[in-house]
């Protein structure tokens, strides 16, 4: 496992050593720290593509590879997104023109739901949990509490 140099890797490091696990290190400042001292010090980098990052860049490039595909169409891309439909927020991996087509959102039922009035869309937002949703399917689930929102 790596870490971006945040808390998370403290608390998983403690876990890992309090479970018994004997050969737990850290990399300094992380993933991002690391990068800039192979940079410094002209050095291929080990990790490649893109690192994810929890701040609003949402990722930060090491080197040039594009490991990752996008999750609408499966072309190379490594672009980390929120669906700019407010009721659903999912983080996803969106290539330029899968954002075109989608207007930003992750599927035709978000972009549809986010050309709506916004009294509509408060509408539609009550009562829906999406805290656990993630890009897959299962999204399907939420389908036919929309449709019946819509009268379809």
């Amino acid at each position: 496992m790596y870490c971006t140099g945040g808390i998370r890797c403290e608390k998983a490091s403690a876990y890992m050593l309090h479970k018994g696990f004997k050969n737990v290190f850290h990399l300094e400042g992380g993933i991002i720290n690391y990068a800039r001292q192979a940079k410094e010090l002209d050095l291929e980098p080990k990790f490649i593509g893109k690192n994810f990052v929890f701040d609003n860049r949402l990722g930060e490039r090491i080197t040039e590879d594009v490991i990752a595909k996008c999750h609408q169409c499966g072309m190379p891309c490594d672009t980390h997104t929120n669906c700019l439909n407010d009721s659903c927020h999912l983080l996803f991996i969106q290539c330029s023109s899968c954002a075109e087509k989608f207007d930003g959102c992750c599927s035709q039922d978000c972009k549809d739901t986010k050309h709506l009035p916004v009294e509509r869309q408060k509408e539609l937002r009550q009562g829906l949990d999406n805290g656990q949703k993630i890009f897959n399917k299962s999204k399907q689930r939420l389908r036919p509490r929309l449709d019946e929102m819509n009268g379809l």
